[in-house]
C-alpha cells in the first residue's frame, strides 16, 4: 500500500471526530484534511466504480450516470431538502440550478483542461435526457412554483430515465479495473467524498469569518461551490485517470439527479417558489445546450475548456451584479 492510502482512514476518522463530536474546530486543519480525504476518496470511489462495471459488464459511462452521479449528488440532496423543509425555497432551487451550471461550465471545463475527453457513444443520447428534464422542470415551474405533484412528476422522470438504461453492456468499451475489493473501495470513497466535502466547506467558511468576509458572500460562493466539490473531485480525477465514461457520465447523471430526484423530493416536502426571469435560469439553459453541442460535435478540447471556464466566471459576476 502507498503512504497516502495508509493514512487515509486515520485522517477520515479524525475529520469525522472534528466535524460531529469535538467542539474544538480549527478551520485550516479542516480545510486541508478535507481536501486530502476528498481527493483520495474520489480516487477510491472511481476505482470501486470501475471494478464494479468490470465485474458486471456495465459500461463506465452507465456507472457514472447512476452510482457515481447519485453518490456525488448527496450534498445537493441534503442541502436542498433541508432548505425546502425549513421554507428556504430560493436556497432549495438555487442550489440545484447553480450546481448544474457549475457541473457543466466549471467541472467539465476543468476536466477538459486536464485531459482530452473521449465521450461514450451513449453520452449524447443521455445529454438529450438531461435537456428534457431541464425543460420539464421549467415547464412545471411556469406558474411560479413547484408543488407536491410536480415533484412526483420529476421523480417519475428519474425512474423512467433509469429504466432507459436497462440492457446496456460494454458494447465495445474496454474496462480496465479490478473487481476484487470494489465494494470496499466504493464505500471508503463515498465516506471520503461526503466528509471531505463538508470539512472543506466548514473550513473555508471558518476562515472567511475570521477574515471578516460577509456571511452572505460566503453563502453565495463557498457554500454553493462546496456542494459541487464531490463532482469536481470525482470528474477531474476520472478524466486524469482516463476513465472518460465516468467523467462525462457523472456530469450528465448528476444534473439529472439534481433536477429529477433532488428537486423532486424537495418540492414534495414543501412548495418551492421560483423566479424564472433571472440570469441564473439563462445560464442554466445555455450550459445545458452547450454540453449537447460539444458532445454532438465532439468538441471536448482545451479551447472549449477555457471558453467554459470564462463563461463560468461571467456567470458568477452576473449573479452578483444583478
Amino acid at each position: 500500500m502507498k503512504f497516502d492510502e495508509i493514512i487515509y482512514l486515520p485522517i477520515l476518522l479524525i475529520v469525522f471526530y472534528i466535524l460531529y463530536i469535538s467542539s474544538f474546530k480549527i478551520p485550516v486543519i479542516l480545510l486541508f484534511a478535507g481536501f486530502f480525504i476528498l481527493i483520495k476518496g474520489s480516487d477510491f470511489f472511481i476505482n470501486g466504480a470501475v471494478g464494479i462495471s468490470s465485474k458486471l459488464g456495465i459500461s463506465e459511462h452507465t456507472i457514472g450516470l447512476t452510482i457515481v452521479a447519485f453518490g456525488t449528488s448527496l450534498p445537493e440532496l441534503a442541502v436542498s431538502s433541508l432548505a425546502s423543509y425549513q421554507k428556504h425555497a430560493s436556497t432549495a432551487w438555487g442550489n440545484v440550478i447553480g450546481s448544474n451550471i457549475t457541473n457543466i461550465l466549471l467541472i467539465l471545463g476543468l476536466a477538459m483542461l486536464f485531459s482530452t475527453i473521449k465521450p461514450s457513444r451513449f453520452a449524447f443520447k443521455d445529454a438529450i435526457s438531461m435537456l428534457a428534464v431541464s425543460f420539464l422542470t421549467i415547464f412545471l415551474a411556469f406558474d411560479g412554483k413547484l408543488n407536491f405533484y410536480d415533484g412526483l412528476i420529476l421523480l417519475a422522470f428519474y425512474v423512467y430515465f433509469l429504466y432507459t438504461l436497462r440492457g446496456r453492456g460494454l458494447e465495445g468499451e474496454k474496462i480496465k479495473g479490478k473487481a476484487k475489493g470494489a465494494i470496499l473501495f466504493l464505500i471508503l470513497g463515498f465516506f471520503g467524498i461526503a466528509f471531505g466535502g463538508e470539512a472543506v466547506v466548514k473550513g473555508a467558511v471558518g476562515i472567511a469569518h475570521s477574515l471578516g468576509i460577509a456571511e452572505a458572500t460566503v453563502a453565495g460562493s463557498i457554500i454553493a461551490f462546496g456542494t459541487s466539490l464531490p463532482e469536481l473531485a470525482t470528474t477531474v480525477m476520472a478524466a486524469i485517470k482516463k476513465h472518460y465514461g465516468i467523467a462525462v457520465g457523472n456530469v450528465i447523471g448528476s444534473n439529472v439527479v439534481n433536477l429529477a430526484l433532488v428537486l423532486g423530493i424537495s418540492s414534495m416536502l414543501a412548495n418551492i417558489s421560483l423566479n424564472l426571469m433571472t440570469p441564473m435560469i439563462f445560464f442554466f439553459f445555455l450550459a445545458s445546450f452547450l454540453i449537447l453541442v460539444i458532445l454532438k460535435e465532439k468538441w471536448l478540447s482545451k479551447i472549449v475548456s477555457i471558453s467554459f471556464l470564462i463563461l463560468y466566471a461571467i456567470f458568477i459576476a452576473t449573479i452578483y451584479i444583478f
